[in-house]
């Protein structure tokens, strides 16, 4: 319901069973055709606007608009998470709407009259089109460039079509080496291995956006291709409806190289997107959302509270055995500190799967490194440790990149000692590489500190 006020409009949102108003602020609706053509050149549409640095982004399917997200009795699917206090104190939320009808039907300017007349008009009337999910993802880009570069995070929800047009902005920013800023993927009902085209009706109709929705067209394999080489990817959440009939279950997760979390939903192919109250795709929705502000908000770094403590572990008496200087030995113990806090916290089967990658990376750092510093002769152990932790430095932000923007470059040098900590990762320091000369080490270190005791 609409209620006027000075200059502008309340929206109130009742919900029947709950005790819950969702109040909106927003401008009076403007029905001039000024008004009206400013509307339909705006495709980010803000639901909600409080200067939050993360923002839900809604993103449509085929033939959809606002009214996808419109429960018959429940209300707008972003109204349920804006009435969750959580979610209203830490998220802005907009929607991108595109132009998709099932057929492109408008009038030719046919006459030579109606050309003539066309070249003196002030204002040229935009013809909209289908357009492809690629062309589309295009135009995403820009909104999210320039409509939503204060944000720096962007979680999206995406139904269907609207999926893969996600899927493919991600993949272009990733491809072109751009700042990725769409963070987590709520994926619902997206037909990742296509749509079987039969299941819309008999369509008459060279439609651009029912072409690439073909399992055996370009558009779906091309994108699960280029997902799976892609070694750095946002959180995906794929939701997939028990009684959908557009998506099957299997087309409805994408292939990848990674352990995938999906939700079953007791839902079809309209409901999934238009929930219930109290339903599963809300709550999961919000579970989500919590978890990907507690995993995306930076570690507090850890400090070492006893200089004894990690003496006896393994990466530290390789250190000892190399003769690393003891300033070096403590940075590396506190590194090591601080990934062991990091691995706790992220123990879920899809996280280990990329700390896995990030660690085969960390391993191929070192071997580079190590194999430069016995070319080189001169330097000690200490520079190599120096180097080693440097290069790990330089390449944070690149080759050692991963979808965890709360990991530090001083966890992944902790990393580097993790793999250090166990006797089957041939990771050491010194060209004596022995576990009798460990053993020596550790007893040497038992006796002064022994000796170092009152």
């Amino acid at each position: 319901m609409w209620i006027p006020r000075a200059n502008c409009y309340i929206r109130t949102s009742l919900f029947e069973g709950a005790q819950l108003v969702c109040v909106r602020r927003q401008r009076a609706p403007d029905t001039s055709l000024e008004g009206c053509q400013n509307k339909r050149n705006h495709m980010i549409e803000f639901i909600k606007k409080s200067g939050h640095k993360d923002i839900i982004l809604f993103v449509h399917g085929f033939t959809g608009g606002k009214e996808t997200w419109k429960h018959p009795t429940a209300g707008y699917f972003y109204d349920q998470l804006i009435s969750n206090p959580y979610v209203r104190d830490n998220f802005d939320v907009a929607q991108f709407e595109y132009y998709t009808k099932l057929l492109d039907l408008f009038p030719a300017i046919n006459s030579a009259r109606q050309k003539i007349t066309s070249l003196f008009k002030s204002v040229f009337p935009r013809s909209e089109k289908n357009i492809s999910i690629e062309e589309i993802s295009s135009l995403l880009r820009s909104r999210i460039r320039f409509d939503l570069s204060e944000y720096q995070n962007i979680i999206v929800i995406a139904h269907s079509m609207g999926g893969l047009v996600t899927k493919s902005c991600i993949l272009r920013d990733l491809a072109e080496g751009r700042v990725n800023k769409i963070r987590l993927f709520i994926s619902l009902a997206v037909p990742h291995l296509g749509a079987d085209l039969a299941t819309y009706g008999r369509l008459l109709s060279n439609n651009r956006q029912i072409a690439d929705l073909a399992p055996l067209g370009e558009l779906c394999p091309q994108l699960n291709d280029e997902w799976v080489k892609q070694p750095v990817k946002p959180e995906v959440k794929y939701f997939r409806g028990a009684y959908d009939s557009i998506v099957s279950k299997n087309s409805a997760v994408a292939t990848d190289s990674i352990a995938q979390d999906i939700i079953d939903c007791d839902e079809n192919h309209e409901s999934i997107c238009k929930p219930d109250l109290g339903g599963l795709v809300v709550a999961a929705t919000i579970k989500f959302l919590k978890d990907f502000k507690s995993t995306n908000t930076p570690f507090e770094v850890q400090k070492i509270s006893d200089p004894n403590q990690y003496r006896d572990e393994i990466f530290v008496l390789k250190l000892m055995l190399a003769d690393v200087h003891e300033a070096s030995i403590r940075h590396s113990k506190e590194f090591f500190l601080n990934a062991e806090y990091v691995r706790k916290l992220l123990s879920s089967t899809a996280d280990q799967e990329k700390l896995k990658d990030l660690y085969g990376r960390i391993r191929t750092l070192y071997q580079n490194s190590y194999e430069a510093h016995l070319g080189e002769g001169k330097k000690t152990s200490t520079t190599l440790v120096a180097d080693i932790h440097g290069r790990i430095l330089q390449e944070d932000a690149a080759f050692l990149k991963v979808a965890f923007p709360m990991l530090q470059a001083l966890h992944k040098m902790g990393m580097l000692h993790q793999l250090a900590n166990d006797l089957g990762n041939d990771i050491w320091w010194s060209e004596e590489r022995s576990y009798a000369a460990l053993t020596k080490i550790r007893e040497k270190a038992g006796s002064i500190g022994s000796d170092e005791t009152p």
